[in-house]
């Protein structure tokens, strides 16, 4: 997967994920944080993260440790967040979709609009953005730059990753070729 179709995989996942964030908002109602990696080979998983219970930091780590696991060469990550400033009132929800490989990444910003029963929507896209700079550009680095886990941290991981397994969709890209 090194030649023109690598460095396109990214492209690709964003556009997929995004297409199916904007389902989900209008399907369910609702946006879940999840993250899908892809190997060499052309597996792919899709991860939900919403049951994981860890502080965010450890969350960012365990994310790595399972793409690590699986050998993946490009990854999607996408997650609702709160931005804005709090002192003046002037905060909203923010669908953030990353797609990366090691090299490059491409990211998008969609405002989250919810009805008066908290359930989404539609969503307004605010931009969209690429780059290699993966330290400036958040979730952009979960494959960039090396990691180093303690042997509990890699045991605490291993133990989550293998119970959630059964509850992840693996799927294979080839067969849509």
């Amino acid at each position: 997967m090194k030649d023109t179709a690598s460095r396109e995989l990214p492209g690709e996942l964003f556009e997929e994920y995004s297409e199916w964030y904007m389902s989900l908002a209008e399907d369910c109602g609702s946006l879940p944080r999840t993250v899908s990696g892809v190997s060499e080979n052309l597996r792919q998983f899709i991860y939900v993260l919403d049951d994981v219970e860890l502080h965010h930091m450890s969350r960012n780590k365990f994310i790595r440790f399972v793409l690590d696991d699986f050998a993946a060469e490009a990854y999607a990550y996408g997650s609702v967040d709160i931005r804005g400033d709090s002192d003046e009132g002037e905060l909203e929800e923010v669908l953030d979709v990353i797609a990366a490989d090691k090299e490059h990444y491409i990211a998008g910003s969609w405002r989250v609009v919810r009805d008066g029963e908290g359930r989404v929507t539609g969503l307004v896209h605010q931009g969209t953005r690429k780059g290699v700079d993966h330290e400036k550009q958040a979730g952009a680095w979960f494959l960039s730059g090396s990691i180093r886990f303690t042997d509990a941290e890699n045991a605490r991981y291993r133990s989550l990753w293998e119970n959630a397994k059964p509850g992840v969709v693996f799927k294979d890209r080839n067969a849509r070729q």
